[in-house]
Order: C-alpha cells, then structure tokens, then sequence
C-alpha cells in the first residue's frame, strides 16, 4: 500500500519534477505535491500548506538552494530538507549541510532518493519526540521513558533526580534507582563532568536554554557524539529549579560528514595534481610563455577576491586561469616560438585554441564550468573576440575576469614577437579600452590590485 507524502519540490525543471515523483512512487509513497520555482512561491507554499519533506534543486534561476534553507528555516517549519541537484561540488555541499540541510541527492543517482527519505523521515519523527518529552518536562517531574533520547531532570546541586531508561541502559545501569539520587559527576565521570557538562549546567541554571554537540566515549560503544539540549525547569513563579538535559546521538551523522570531508580533501589534492599537469604540459611546448597562466591565475584571483566572490568561485577562476591556454597544444610548437608577425592563416590557427580548449576539458568532471570559461577567455564585450563573438552579458563573468588578466600579464612579459611593454602600459591598455573590449567593473578592480593593493608578479 502506498504511504501519502506531501512534498514540496523547488525546482524549475518540469521534467526533473516528473522524474523525482517517478521515483517516490516507485519506493512506495503516494506523492501530493507543489512544485516552487520563486521566492514568494516557495514563502506561500510554506505558508498554506503541511509539508513532510523539502526538495529543492540547487541552481535555479531566481535563486539557489542556499535562500530556499534559508526561507526554510526562518519558516520554523518541521521537516526534513534535502538537496536533490544535477551539479553541486561536494565542498558546497558540505556548507549546505553544515546550514541545514539534511542530506543531498545527484539527479543522475535517484536511487538514494528513498533511502535518504525514508532516514530522515525517521530522524524527524525522533526530533519530535524528543520536543514533545522535553515540554512534558516543563510540565512535569517526570522523563518520559518512550523516548530513545537519554534524558534526565538535575537539580541547582548537581543531582540526577529522574532519569529515562534509555540514559540506564547507555550506561549499563538495569534499574533508574541505581542513577537517581547520584551526582552527575558520578555518571558521566568526574572530569567529563568538569569539563563538557558542568559549564553547561550553570549556564542553565541561570535562565539560558542550550543546544551542543560533544563526543563522548561511551563503554562498549566507543566514541559517540550527541547533541545535547540544556532546558531550563520553572516552576510555577518562573524560577529555574531543574535543568532538563536530554541527548540526541548523532554518531552516524557526525561520521557521514567527516567521510564526506575527507573524501572532498582526497578530490581536491587529485583535481589540484590534475590541473597543474595540464597546466605544466603547455608550458613545455611554448618556452616563451613560461609562466603565463600561473600570473594570470594570480591576477584572476586577485581581482575575484577584491570583488568579493564566494570562495568557490574564486577557485573556480583560478583553476580554469592555470589552465585556460590548454588548446595551444594543438598549435605547432614553431609557430608559438617564432618571432615577428604570424600569417593570417598562422594566427587563425592560434584562435582556435580556446575552442581545443573547451574539447579537451568538457568531459572532466569539474565542481565548475572549467570547459566554458577556457572557451569564451578571448570573447570581448563588443563582440569583437574569439571564438564566437559573444558580447556583454553573454560572456561568463569568471571569462571575462581572465580574459583583463590575460591582456595584462601577455603585455607586461616579453613575448617571441616583441619585447614586454610593461605593467603602466598594459593597465593603459585595459583603461583606455574600459566598457568597450573590457568589462568596467574588472578594469576597475584590475587597477586597483595592483596600484592600490600593491599585487607583484615577480
């Protein structure tokens, strides 16, 4: 029998929309669902509707998974959120859960769509046990012993006077009678006690309500973490009387993470390898340039950090600036090394570098547009550049960023056909060409890295 689902799907795909309900009606659930491509439409459906889980895409083109948690959350609204994205680097991933989010899913890897549902459907339902025994805390003298969260009430002196089964059974205790009435420096142990519970206790006691997560080692059980509320007890006056402790293990969660960490640090030192090999195989092949695409990925970054860019997209600029020149390897090597004038034929040649480029670096598997960038570094704004003549907004703006970098760095270093023109005439040539071959705003901050923010390249 199929089991109701009310999902609420951001996303701007109709087609994905299909797909994923394909997929939930496939793992059992009868979905009802309201699909959200915009801010206000996600805010109304929040707002008029009950939902049990989120599903939102990552990029759309109003806005991007990162607002959607963020609506999300200010909502208050219980349920799990996961990601559900055709591209998304494991690093923003990360962020993502770090922020909220409960889990992500690839679009081409549906297949964990239901499992994730179904784990984290299960953790809701134990969040909302866990609430609803801690305001029967507030409302009583009593743990309630259905839930699997360790609870215990504690007195202003450190007194364990109630305890829930599940808090026994952690610790190996057969009966509540052998935890109740102890310190809970005898529990935990003194110096856990000191250090990760006792700060917490007072800070309690004093009226301020606490949410933390510890790890703990735990016997038979190893390293365990938990996210631990501190809730403060009133009694009828409002004097704080009891702190209600209850812990939540997050183990499995917490590891997750790490994996997910570790294996994003394993990536990256692979893609870094890979980048600076590509990157070395050019430089091999044209002496003359030695060096160039590692200036320009400097001044790349540079410009993207003094404009403020994500962290993620500043890596992504410096990575496709180590390596935007990769289609020169098709050109032949004299033609690279000659000095004076190429032929037109010669030059035509040495255009078609951005688009071998793109060829060569489409089927990587990059957190960023690598391939597109390389292709459009020589477009210009007036859709006097290479290879399509794109103009303006239609460039990438990480594109238009190398595209400043490069002219600087190629006219401040001597090159086969002509000595090095030098810094003040190159950033003479970006001014003087502002808005015309060259996006203002980088021009802009390209001079400013370097006469204000004193960049060197030697």
């Amino acid at each position: 029998m199929n089991k109701s689902l009310r999902v609420l799907l951001i996303e701007d795909s109709e087609d994905d929309t299909l797909l994923i309900l394909r997929e939930l009606r496939k793992g059992g659930y009868f979905p009802v669902h309201e699909r959200a491509e915009t801010e206000s439409a996600m805010r109304s459906a929040l707002s008029s509707q009950k939902w049990d889980i989120i599903l939102s895409d990552y990029n759309l083109p109003e806005f991007c998974a990162d607002e959607a948690l963020s609506i999300f959350r200010e909502s208050g609204i219980e349920a799990p959120f996961i990601i559900v994205s055709g591209a998304i680097g494991e690093e923003k991933a990360v962020q993502l859960m770090k922020a909220g989010a409960n889990d992500y899913i690839m679009k081409n890897n549906l297949r964990r769509l239901i499992p994730a549902i179904e784990r984290e459907l299960k953790e809701s339902e134990d969040r909302k046990s866990r609430r609803l025994a801690e305001d029967s805390y507030r409302k009583s003298d009593f743990v309630v012993n259905a839930s699997r969260d360790i609870m215990a009430l504690i007195n202003k002196s450190g007194i364990c006077e109630t305890v829930n089964s599940s808090l026994c059974k952690i610790f190996g205790k057969e009966e509540q009678k052998e935890i109740v009435g102890h310190p809970v420096s005898d529990v935990w142990g003194n110096e856990v006690y000191e250090q990760k519970i006792k700060p917490y206790l007072e800070r309690c006691q004093n009226g301020e309500e606490i949410n933390t997560e510890d790890w703990f080692d735990i016997e038979g059980m190893g390293s365990q973490c938990f996210e631990i509320n501190y809730i403060p007890y009133r009694d009828n006056n409002g004097v704080v009387t009891h702190t209600i402790m209850a812990a939540h293990n997050i183990t499995n969660r917490k590891t997750a993470e790490q994996d997910l960490d570790t294996s994003y640090r394993n990536l990256q030192k692979t893609l870094e390898g890979i980048v600076k090999a590509l990157s070395a195989l050019v430089e091999m092949r044209d002496p003359y340039t030695a060096g160039h695409q590692n200036r320009v990925a400097r001044i790349a970054r540079a410009i993207a950090e003094e404009l403020d860019l994500s962290e993620d997209a500043v890596q992504g600029i410096w990575v496709a600036s180590l390596i935007h020149d990769i289609g020169k390897i098709r050109v032949p090597a004299d033609i690279l090394s000659r000095p004076g004038h190429l032929s037109s034929v010669e030059f035509e040649l040495i255009k078609e570098h951005p688009r071998t480029g793109y060829e060569i670096l489409r089927e990587i598997d990059f957190p960023w547009p690598v391939a597109e960038i390389v292709l459009q570094h020589h477009e210009r704004i007036d859709g006097s550049g290479y290879p399509q003549g794109l103009k303006g907004e239609d460039i990438l703006f990480a594109s238009r960023i190398i595209g400043v970098a490069d002219v600087v760095e190629a006219m401040t270093y001597h090159r086969p056909y002509r000595e090095a023109l030098g810094k003040d005439a190159a950033l003479d040539e970006i001014r003087q060409n502002k808005g015309i071959l060259y996006d203002p705003l980088v021009v802009e901050t390209c001079v400013k890295v370097f006469m204000e923010k004193g960049l060197t390249l030697d």
